[in-house]
């Protein structure tokens, strides 16, 4: 394994041990996870910056590498942004958006400078095809995810 480390810069191993410590890449090599980081999206937000508005269409699942980001969702009665969450490094949200395109249930802002990593639903079918090994570990990782948090959402 020497030879991965001689292979790559020091910024993009950095980086590989960052995904390998994501539960939704458990389970995937880490001579895998160059894959997965060539089909994920870097991008820094800057505090206050809208990542996505509530009622937008889903079509990425979001990393924090850094920085820290609210998942905030308006009420109907009385149209204040309520924040439901905070998502922290080495956390990643909007994940329902990787299985289909549908309106977003609550917005994402950036509560300080925030350095994010996007994971395209286009780009995870392009690694079920080009790589299924890899494709199907993040899908059956991320069933793992939903159920848990669905069981969690449910009380059980």
């Amino acid at each position: 394994m020497k030879w991965f480390y001689a292979f790559y810069d020091e910024d993009t191993l950095k980086k590989i041990e960052f995904l390998k410590s994501i539960k939704l890449f458990e389970g995937i090599r880490k001579r895998d996870l160059i894959h997965v980081l060539e089909n994920l999206q870097e991008r820094t937000y800057l505090k206050g910056e809208t990542i996505f508005t509530q009622g937008d269409i889903g079509r990425a699942l979001f990393i924090v590498s850094s920085g820290k980001v609210a998942i905030s969702k308006t009420s109907a009665e009385s149209q204040k942004q309520e924040i439901l969450a905070e998502v922290n490094p080495g956390e990643f949200f909007g994940e329902m958006a990787l299985l289909e395109e549908m309106p977003r249930t609550a917005g994402a802002h950036a509560l300080e400078d925030a350095k994010i990593f996007i994971f395209l639903k286009t780009k995870l079918e392009s690694l079920m095809h080009s790589r299924p090994r890899i494709g199907s570990a993040v899908s059956a990782q991320l069933a793992r995810i939903l159920s848990a948090r669905l069981r969690a959402a449910l009380g059980n």
